[in-house]
């Protein structure tokens, strides 16, 4: 049976669970109503759907398609996704960017890496469709430099792109600042692009971004001096993001209450990152708490708590972190049960990496 929590990831309607889990609810129940979807900026692992199986009692083979689930036990808006599925060369791009946003909110990545892209000229939705195909890609293949060029190729066209929407261009910039940040492998482009991201903020209309945007730019941003190892620039641009991480958070009405609370947990656990690269451990602590306090069904917030305690030596407290993370879950039970056996042991060897 499909833990309580988790049910949104088979049944696209369970609104419970931790953030993303949420996030999948909300976002399936706006495609069964033809709605614009909301643009949550989490998504699952590439192995996340074989922890989710593993924890729901199908050992066997976790699902690879949508279409794999019985259809007796689909939902509405589950069989409505296996139908545009079998439909997919005759909907519209627009449709087709809908089936990938699910896809991907889903875990759905060789499913997503599988489906053929228009032939024709891109439009804007088209481009959009080729930049998450090749994320799919990358998330069913790893590291590839083809897929690399494409996808970056693609991000460069539309932070470039005058006609577009500035958030759209100012998205794509961003994207682009964290993926050569990420690579190292241009170490001039990140700066680059945090440049092309700054004048696109620069000298717009109060109101032309939202408090969400501006947030997640200030995080984005932020990749730069921290791979420099400017940690008191990280700050400055962390203090702006939760600023409007916060704002985002009192001023959100029900519709959008959701996206302002992911935001912000994202926020919260980039700042603990940061503060425990400048090695300030009740920061880090503090941060890493506050997301717990934030989305306290998520095991990967407990994980990484406990994480630290270890690191700080506080094995009874870690062990205790640990503990209610394996209670909570696909995707960290097998990480966090051997993380408790080793805290009573005191030894932290031969145990699996942390999701």
């Amino acid at each position: 049976m499909t833990p309580y929590r988790l049910a949104a990831y088979h049944d696209l309607i369970s609104g419970h669970g931790p953030l993303h889990a949420q996030a999948v609810a909300d976002t399936g129940r706006c495609y069964l109503a033809r709605l614009p979807l909301p643009p949550y900026q989490s998504v699952p692992s590439a192995t996340f759907r074989v922890a989710l199986a593993e924890e729901a009692g199908e050992r066997k083979v976790a699902l690879q398609d949508p279409r794999d689930y019985p259809a007796a036990r689909r939902s509405a808006a589950w069989q409505r996704l296996c139908t545009d599925l079998d439909s997919w060369q005759h909907l519209g791009i627009t449709q087709q960017l809908d089936v990938s946003t699910m896809l991907a909110r889903l875990g759905f990545w060789p499913t997503l890496a599988g489906l053929p892209l228009p032939g024709k000229a891109p439009t804007r939705d088209g481009v959009r469709l080729a930049h998450r195909h090749c994320v799919a890609q990358r998330m069913v293949i790893g590291q590839d430099s083809e897929i690399s060029r494409h996808l970056r190729a693609l991000l460069r066209g539309q932070a470039e792109d005058d006609s577009l929407p500035l958030p759209v261009r100012l998205g794509a910039a961003v994207n682009l600042v964290v993926e050569y940040a990420r690579s190292a492998d241009s170490p001039a482009a990140p700066a680059h692009w945090q440049s092309a991201a700054a004048e696109l903020v620069a000298g717009v209309p109060h109101g032309t971004y939202s408090d969400i945007l501006l947030s997640a730019y200030w995080r984005g941003v932020s990749f730069v001096p921290f791979h420099r190892g400017d940690h008191d620039r990280v700050r400055e641009m962390l203090d702006a993001s939760e600023r409007l991480a916060r704002a985002a958070l009192r001023a959100a009405g029900p519709e959008r209450l959701l996206l302002a609370r992911e935001n912000h947990r994202l926020v919260l656990m980039t700042r603990a990152r940061a503060a425990q690269a400048r090695g300030h451990r009740d920061e880090t602590e503090h941060y890493l708490r506050a997301a717990v306090r934030a989305d306290p069904q998520d095991p990967v917030s407990h994980v990484q708590l406990a994480d630290f305690l270890v690191l700080t030596g506080r094995l009874r407290d870690a062990c205790s972190s640990y503990r209610r993370a394996a209670a909570l879950g696909a995707p960290c039970t097998a990480y966090a049960r051997a993380q408790v056996a080793n805290c009573r042991t005191g030894r932290f060897t031969d145990v699996p990496e942390p999701p």
